[in-house]
């Protein structure tokens, strides 16, 4: 377990599962491993980061205070501090800055969350950037049924308590924006909150 382990403060670290490591990791004090966890070569776990049943790929800075449970993250991602993932795959290159949240998400390549932004059951398509202080809801915000496109195009009752939303390819969304369930925004917008328009409850096209 710890060949080509670097640990900062052999006393400060809690194995509590299995640690399979590559070659130059360097794994701060405090840090808490439980379940089965991978960690990928060059990578960097930081103080005070608790990692459960997670993949990490190579070349990953995970900075401190950092949860991540039950996700795969790929190679060169930056994960900043007090970023919180469950059930989550982050795809190459992605960037993570502080206090970002994600659940039962993914993303894909060359992303960026910004911060203070929860993400709960999405799929975030590549290069794309969701700006700071925004939240995609699974649960709808309002006392109706959740409706999404069906399989023929056409808005449907979903028939679920919860569901997520989409966005495409090279889209970026500006601060602050709500997102309501199962709304979809396509690749290549670009949209901004303003005082009319803070909450998405429609489906964005371009």
């Amino acid at each position: 377990m710890l060949s080509g382990v670097t640990l900062l403060d052999p006393a400060r670290f809690d194995l509590r599962g299995t640690l399979h490591c590559a070659e130059d990791v360097t794994i701060d004090v405090n840090v808490i491993i439980e379940g089965d966890v991978s960690i990928g070569r060059g990578t960097s776990i930081g103080a005070n980061t608790i990692l459960k049943n997670a993949r990490i790929g190579d070349n990953v800075t995970i900075n401190a205070g950092a949860v991540i449970e039950n996700c795969i993250i790929g190679n060169n991602v930056n994960i900043s501090q007090d970023v919180q993932l469950m059930l989550a795959v982050v795809g190459d290159g992605t960037f993570l800055p502080f206090r970002a949240a994600l659940f039962m998400t993914t993303i894909m390549e060359n992303s960026m969350v910004a911060q203070n932004t929860c993400l709960q059951m999405c799929v975030i398509g590549r290069n794309t950037f969701v700006g700071a202080g925004s939240t995609f809801t699974d649960y709808n915000l309002v006392p109706a049924p959740i409706r999404a496109l069906d399989g023929k195009g056409n808005l449907s009752l979903s028939t679920r308590p919860v569901i997520g939303s989409a966005v495409g390819h090279n889209c970026r969304l500006g601060s602050g924006l709500i997102v309501y369930p199962a709304r979809s925004i396509e690749s290549d917008v670009v949209l901004a909150a303003s005082k009319d328009r803070g909450v998405i409850e429609r489906n964005i096209r371009y």
